[in-house]
């Protein structure tokens, strides 16, 4: 497949209500976030418009994404400790996987998108990165191409699940390249353009796999990718890739974490991982 074919996945996606299909009360969620006077009471009362879009968000906030001391009972609750920026993310990908969790993969890319944010969370903390909610909105955004390949080219990614793991195949990205012209992350780029995201976070997706090619958000592309290959190193691999790929030392060292630093960070990341499975 030819690089400028790639239009018509997002067409055949877009054909099966794709992105365009949100629900209103996400688009109007967006609106009011891209707002400067935006409150927090103020997106709970949208939020709370749509009773499944509610559930979700509650159901994520508790499932141990964030340390809690107890359980939150509210929509209110869970916006203030989820954030004004991550929430925008959450709100972009909740209706999307949840519309089609019944197609080959999604469920495991959600699962793994959930871990990966939480590793990019932990991380940024870890070595002070000055928006940890944007790593974090990051990691949960990263591999959101992958949904657009499940449905529009399934056959294809249906494929690439049954060579998971392929010790004589190339990583899926290298992969979606070689055979389609280009891969996920590029896919995932002109999703967080589609949305208005800023630039950083475009840059975050688009190069999380090849940190060293962004000229904008070189650091969070890098820390996004390091967060996805601890998401694969916990047990969260992705559906179609399920090893840990040689560039993470090169990761790793770019943002001088040393073993030190990366055994605690996977052993709490481990921690809340398993806190989200049960």
């Amino acid at each position: 497949m030819a690089d400028e074919d790639y239009h018509e996945i997002f067409e055949n996606f877009e054909r099966k209500n794709g992105f365009s299909a949100v629900p209103e009360v996400v688009s109007d969620v967006l609106f009011t976030l891209d707002s400067d006077r935006a409150s927090l009471g103020e997106i709970a009362e949208i939020i709370k418009r749509d009773p499944g879009l509610s559930a979700n968000i509650m159901k994520y906030a508790n499932s141990g994404a964030y340390l809690l001391s107890k359980s939150l009972s509210s929509v209110d609750q869970a916006i203030r400790v989820i954030g004004m920026k991550p929430l925008k993310g959450l709100c972009l990908a909740i209706p999307v996987f949840e519309r089609y969790g019944h197609v080959a993969g999604v469920r495991e890319t959600w699962l793994h998108s959930r871990a990966t944010s939480m590793a990019c969370s932990i991380l940024a903390k870890a070595i002070k990165f000055p928006e940890p909610d944007v790593a974090e909105t990051a990691g949960l955004l990263h591999d959101i191409g992958k949904l657009v390949l499940a449905v529009a080219t399934a056959k294809f990614f249906q494929s690439q699940i049954m060579i998971a793991d392929s010790r004589d195949r190339d990583a899926d990205w290298r992969q979606e390249k070689r055979l389609l012209g280009f891969n996920h992350c590029f896919i995932g780029a002109w999703f967080a353009r589609k949305f208005n995201l800023p630039q950083i976070l475009i840059e975050g997706i688009l190069w999380h796999h090849e940190f060293e090619k962004s000229s904008y958000g070189r650091d969070l592309a890098c820390l996004t990718f390091i967060g996805d290959q601890m998401a694969v190193a916990v047990g969260k691999e992705h559906p179609d890739f399920v090893f840990v790929e040689p560039g993470i030392v090169r990761a790793l060292n770019h943002l001088r974490i040393d073993d030190r630093l990366l055994r605690e960070v996977l052993t709490e990341c481990l921690g809340r991982v398993a806190r989200m499975a049960a």
